[in-house]
């Protein structure tokens, strides 16, 4: 679901349009001077990275590998987009928390849960290896 999650987002900022000007909710992501390419292409990359382990998983040794580095990407992506949407109101220029904040946190949360379950499955891997 995260890296369905993490497609999602990328493909929104690739649309024609610019996404992060239409919505105040993006602020501190122009005020950080981030475009939607520098968003869109990087989170891609690892929303396909992931879904790849996905898709071979088990069927290669180092998919549950890929799977957990996949998590830890995940939970750096979804706690940096947390933190931009949650700047704003962390720094006073918005009065109430967007739910994007709590959304990308709990979002988050799942991935390090992943990223701990996948790492298990690293060590069951390299034991049977």
């Amino acid at each position: 679901m995260t890296s369905a999650m993490l497609l999602a987002f990328a493909v929104t900022l690739a649309l024609p349009g610019d996404t992060l000007a239409a919505s105040p909710s993006f602020a501190s992501f122009v005020s950080a001077g981030l475009d939607e390419a520098a968003l869109a292409m990087p989170i891609s990359w690892i929303a396909a990275m992931r879904m790849a382990g996905l898709y071979v998983n088990g069927a290669w040794r180092r998919s549950p590998l890929l799977r957990m580095i996949g998590a830890v990407l995940g939970v750096g992506v979804f706690a940096f987009l947390a933190t931009m949407f949650a700047l704003p109101w962390l720094t006073g220029q918005q009065s109430a928390l967007g739910i994007g904040a709590g959304v990308y946190a709990v979002a988050c949360l799942f991935d390090l849960l992943a990223a701990y379950r996948t790492g298990a499955d690293v060590g069951h891997s390299e034991r049977l290896g």
